[in-house]
């Protein structure tokens, strides 16, 4: 294995990305990645179809896709320089941690959160500064202020809502981490269509260090065109777009995102359904005996049970029900996460969750 010797030791340590799932079948009740329940509209496809019949295969997209940023600056009522999309938050993410990253770079990152931030961190050989949450799993935003005023990060990570924990930080939070550091601080709001607080997005006028994280993958029911983009001030885009790959957003999802910005009606409607059906999850999930329910901003719920998760997980896939076990995350030994689906699909799950229980 002489190629070792050429890869670098912080990749070397790590190990790749994976979901334990089945493949997808009419008979799977997949709760596993807080996903919408909902496809596209049949019709609203079939138009889609027809652009991309029309689009040119072999001429390249735009560098940055002009008519989709134009379309979102028009939504969000923001300037065009002051938003990037790219092909998915992820790509995003490791976008700004290329222009901030480098060795020995501290990154705060509040835990339990998405795996994915302290990846790239180690990737770019950075150092992550961790700090837990309160044991009601909620931010502890004075713990966060003290150790970002001693370890003096140059980025502040705050997934809000957060996943798995379904926390979210208020605004006179995230004001106060702003006003308290130097940092730059990155709110991922991938699942803010799903939250009863409101979004981060009127601090960007005033900070010029902020940067908000958007995706249609979850409330747009876009996950499988990967499509994502972000907010700050058009002299700190300007800075971030240096290091993002080019030609990353294809023009058929590009054509879908603008077209799903257009339907707010249909969206609106499936949020609220997917709202009331997490709503339900989690009372039914309550009144179990051996579970605590934990509340949430985001369209899923975490809950722990007196089970070992990874035993509870497999005999619920035996039941042909996927969810999420996240166990193996800070603070939440023996815990699962299942996300809001169809009235049925959540049934099946209640139902083999009481069997197995």
């Amino acid at each position: 294995m002489s190629f070792l010797k050429h890869i670098k030791p912080s990749i070397r340590t790590l190990d790749a990305y994976s979901v334990k799932s089945k493949p997808l079948s009419p008979e799977l009740i997949k709760l596993n990645q807080n996903e919408n329940p909902f496809d596209i509209p049949e019709e609203l496809k079939s138009g889609l179809l027809e652009e991309l019949r029309r689009i040119p295969w072999n001429r390249y997209p735009d560098v940055f896709p002009s008519q989709l940023i134009e379309s979102l600056a028009v939504d969000l009522q923001l300037p065009m320089e002051s938003i990037i999309a790219a092909n998915g938050s992820n790509e995003l993410m490791y976008t700004i941690m290329m222009a901030v990253v480098s060795k020995g770079t501290k990154v705060l990152i509040p835990v339990p959160t998405f795996f994915l931030y302290e990846k790239i961190v180690e990737v770019m050989e950075g150092e992550v500064v961790r700090v837990p949450a309160r044991p009601d799993l909620t931010f502890d935003v004075d713990a966060i202020i003290a150790t970002a005023r001693r370890e003096r990060p140059a980025l502040i990570v705050l997934n809000s809502p957060n996943s798995p924990t379904g926390q979210m930080l208020s605004a006179g939070e995230v004001q106060r981490i702003i006003e308290a550091t130097d940092s730059l601080i990155l709110v991922d709001e991938a699942y803010i269509e799903f939250a009863d607080m409101p979004s981060m997005l009127p601090l960007l006028a005033s900070c010029d260090r902020l940067i908000i994280l958007r995706t249609f993958s979850k409330a747009y029911s876009l996950a499988g065109l990967r499509i994502g983009y972000l907010m700050a001030q058009p002299g700190l885009c300007a800075e971030l777009l240096k290091p993002k790959i080019p030609f990353t957003v294809n023009n058929y999802s590009s054509a879908a995102a603008i077209m799903l910005m257009k339907k707010k009606e249909l969206i609106f409607e499936r949020i609220r359904y997917v709202k009331e059906q997490k709503s339900a999850l989690y009372h039914a999930l309550s009144d179990m005996d051996g579970i605590k329910t934990f509340s949430s901003q985001t369209n899923f719920l975490i809950f722990r049970t007196e089970r070992n998760a990874a035993v509870l997980f497999e005999s619920l896939l035996s039941e042909n029900v996927l969810v999420r076990d996240v166990s193996s995350y800070p603070q939440l030994e023996r815990t699962l996460r299942v996300n809001a689906g169809t009235e049925a699909e959540s049934s099946a799950f209640l139902k083999a969750l009481k069997k197995h229980l």
